[in-house]
C-alpha cells in the first residue's frame, strides 16, 4: 500500500496513512518523518494495519527518530509500565483481582467539537504541556494506541505557534517576563481530586521531585519560533523571573491541590488558543502512534465510556534532539 499524506489543519499537523512496520525502521522514512514533524508543527501521525502489532522494541526505536527517549520512569506508577521498557501504560485495563495496570485518570467525554475549546467555567478539556514539573522538561511525547474505545478517547493538540503568533504585541511582550513554577506533588493531587484511582506522592517523593520554574514563552531550539508553554496540572502559580513563591503556598498547592489564582494569566488565554483555528482533534485506531513537539503544542485527553469500553495507550518520553542529528541539535 503506498503512503497518504493528510494535512490534519492546514500547516499544523500531518497523517501518514499506509505505514508498516518495515518502514518504521526505514532511514529514508525516519528521517523525511522528522522533516515533517517539524515542518508541521510537531505533530505526526502514522497509521497502518500492520502497526497494531508493533512491538515495544520496535516503538521505542521509532521514538528515538524524534528524540532520546526517557528511560527513568515517573514516580508512583512503576507497576503501570511494559516490563523491559520505558513505556507507561494509560487506560481502564484491570487485572483478574480489578487492580488498574494502566494508569488512569477519569475526564469527561466530548459531547460535540464545541467542547474542544477550553471552558474557563468547567476547566476542560484540560488542555497541558507535559511534564514541565521535569528537571528536564521533555521535547515531546509518544503516544501508541493498542486498544481504542468504539468511540470516545480522542486525543486533542493546539499550536502554540500559531497560537502566540496572534497574541497582541503587548501580551506576548507580558509573557515573556513570566515563569510557571510546576510541581509534580501538585498535579498528581490535583488530578486525584476528580479521578480518585491516581496516585499521590509520598512525602519522599515529594522531596524528591521539587518544583521546576519554566518560562510562559518558549523559543524552539530548531526553528527559534516563539511558542506558548508552560501550562499542565503541575502548574501551580505563575510569578515574575525573579520572584519567589512562599513555602506556605507551595504547601497548599502540594498537599491540597489548591492552584493559585496567578495560573489564570495562562487560562485567561487558552479560550483563544484553543479555538478551531490551532487545534486537532485525533480519534484512535488501533496501532496509531502519533509524535508532539512538546516545546510548541499542548494536548488534552477526552474521556470515553469507562464501563463499557476498554482503552490502553503506550507512552514514551523524549528528552532532547535525537543522537547524531546535529539539525536538531542546534
Amino acid at each position: 500500500m503506498a503512503h497518504v499524506q493528510s494535512t490534519l489543519n492546514g500547516s499544523f499537523g500531518l497523517m501518514i496513512d499506509g505505514v508498516s512496520r518495515q518502514d518504521l525502521s526505514d532511514p529514508k522514512f525516519q528521517s523525511m518523518a522528522y522533516d515533517l514533524w517539524l515542518q508541521y508543527g510537531g505533530l505526526i501521525a502514522v497509521r497502518g494495519a500492520d502497526l497494531a502489532t508493533l512491538l515495544p522494541a520496535e516503538l521505542e526505536a521509532w521514538s528515538a527518530v524524534f528524540g532520546v527517549v526517557e528511560t527513568e520512569g515517573m514516580a508512583a506508577r512503576e507497576s503501570m509500565s511494559v516490563e523491559g521498557f520505558p513505556i507507561l501504560k494509560i487506560g481502564n485495563i484491570r487485572d483478574q483481582a480489578g487492580n488498574l495496570k494502566t494508569s488512569l485518570a477519569r475526564v469527561p467525554a466530548l459531547r460535540s467539537d464545541a467542547d474542544i475549546q477550553y471552558d474557563p467555567e468547567t476547566h476542560r478539556p484540560v488542555w497541558h504541556t507535559d511534564s514541565t514539573f521535569r528537571e528536564r522538561p521533555p521535547i515531546g511525547s509518544v503516544f501508541h494506541c493498542r486498544i481504542a474505545p468504539a468511540e470516545g478517547g480522542e486525543t486533542l493538540f493546539a499550536d502554540m505557534r500559531a497560537g502566540y503568533a496572534h497574541l497582541s504585541p503587548e501580551t506576548q511582550a507580558r509573557l515573556g517576563n513570566l515563569e510557571a513554577v510546576c510541581s509534580l506533588a501538585h498535579h498528581d493531587k490535583k488530578i486525584s481530586l476528580y479521578s480518585p484511582d491516581y496516585p499521590i506522592l509520598t512525602p519522599e517523593q515529594r522531596a524528591a521531585n521539587p518544583p521546576k520554574r519554566v518560562p510562559l514563552v518558549l523559543h524552539h531550539a530548531v526553528s527559534g519560533e516563539p511558542a506558548v508553554y508552560g501550562l499542565n496540572s503541575s502548574t501551580c502559580a505563575v510569578l515574575g523571573k525573579d520572584e519567589d513563591i512562599s513555602e506556605a503556598l507551595l504547601d497548599r498547592c502540594d498537599l491540597e491541590g489548591e492552584e493559585d489564582a496567578s495560573v489564570n494569566i495562562l487560562r485567561d488565554l487558552l479560550p483563544f488558543l484553543t479555538s478551531p483555528e490551532f487545534t486537532v482533534k485525533w480519534q484512535w485506531q488501533p496501532g496509531d502512534v502519533v509524535v508532539w513537539d512538546n516545546r510548541c503544542t499542548v494536548n488534552a485527553a477526552t474521556g470515553y465510556d469507562y464501563e463499557k469500553y476498554q482503552r490502553e495507550m503506550w507512552r514514551l518520553t523524549l528528552l532532547e534532539p535525537p543522537a547524531g542529528n546535529t539539525a536538531a541539535a542546534e
